[in-house]
């Protein structure tokens, strides 16, 4: 194997470690972002709480899906 063969080959493998962290970074960002979901807003029709993944609007009452908040956690004294 000539030297400038072991240096292609070591440059390519840097690449391709590079390559595979930003890919396992990317990853791992987009699991940690919480994905959305859209609710109904309480109108009294069958699909009131029931979660969308998407908006729009509601299947049962035509009325707009409206982003769910996540609830926030009660501090206990």
């Amino acid at each position: 194997m000539h030297s400038s063969d072991r240096r292609h080959f070591l440059r390519l493998g840097a690449l391709a470690v590079g390559a595979a962290g930003l890919a396992g970074a990317a990853m791992a960002q987009e699991a940690a972002t919480p994905k959305k979901v859209y609710v109904c807003p309480p109108c009294g029709c069958a699909a009131d709480g029931k979660e969308f993944p998407a908006p729009g609007a509601c299947p049962e009452c035509g009325t707009p899906l409206i982003e769910k908040t996540p609830v926030p956690k009660r501090s206990s004294f």
